[in-house]
């Protein structure tokens, strides 16, 4: 009897546990997110730490700046959850994601997807400027472009925001110096060396 009772609690305890999963499963995993917090970015997808810090701290900075917005990067209809029927359907999941975080936000939310944006409580003449924001390859690239979509939007309202971090270029100057080491090393060792056994020979 005390081990079926300890199985029955087991099997409890873990239909708990795996409740939750289910409904983000089955729900909108953005409005999970967004519900809180300003930005969603894809669960199953690899983005790069660069990329995903990038859109964070532009959102931040638009929130700070008085243009408040939240984004949702949608790269597959898995991150759709339920609903996904408004995949590659921008305009369409903004305003169904608008109206579950309409509750506790009503601002401005920003959509990407491969074929485009959406976005939701924006004028006509936001979505016009959208039209205008190349659209990046990848997980990667869509989080690029949903950065770079903010500072756009932000700035076309006057909200003047911090462009990303850009490398120095000098990526191909450090090959050369290695490369023109390597060569130095390898002289050496044919000169050096040589030299130095004939003269231990000779001592």
């Amino acid at each position: 009897m005390a081990c079926r009772r300890t199985l029955a609690l087991l099997l409890a305890l873990a239909a708990l546990a795996l409740a939750p999963a289910a409904a983000r499963a089955d729900g909108d995993p953005a409005s999970d997110v967004l519900y809180n917090g300003k930005v969603f970015l894809p669960f199953e997808v690899k983005i790069s730490g660069e990329k995903q810090l990038d859109l964070q701290q532009t959102v931040a900075a638009a929130w700070k700046s008085g243009y408040p917005i939240k984004v949702a990067v949608i790269s597959s209809a898995y991150d759709l959850g339920s609903v996904g029927a408004l995949w590659q359907k921008p305009q369409l999941y903004s305003k169904f994601l608008g109206s579950e975080l309409e509750f506790l936000y009503k601002g401005r939310l920003l959509i990407v997807m491969p074929n485009g944006f959406g976005l939701n409580r924006g004028t006509p003449a936001e979505r016009k400027l959208l039209e205008t924001v190349p659209i990046g390859q990848g997980a990667d690239g869509l989080t690029a472009s949903a950065a770079d979509a903010v500072r756009a939007l932000a700035e076309a309202s006057g909200h003047k925001l911090p462009k990303p971090p850009h490398k120095t270029g000098n990526t191909g100057r450090d090959r050369i110096v290695i490369v023109i080491a390597v060569v130095l090393i390898a002289l050496l060792v044919l000169v050096v060396v040589p030299g130095a056994r004939r003269r231990l020979r000779s001592a």
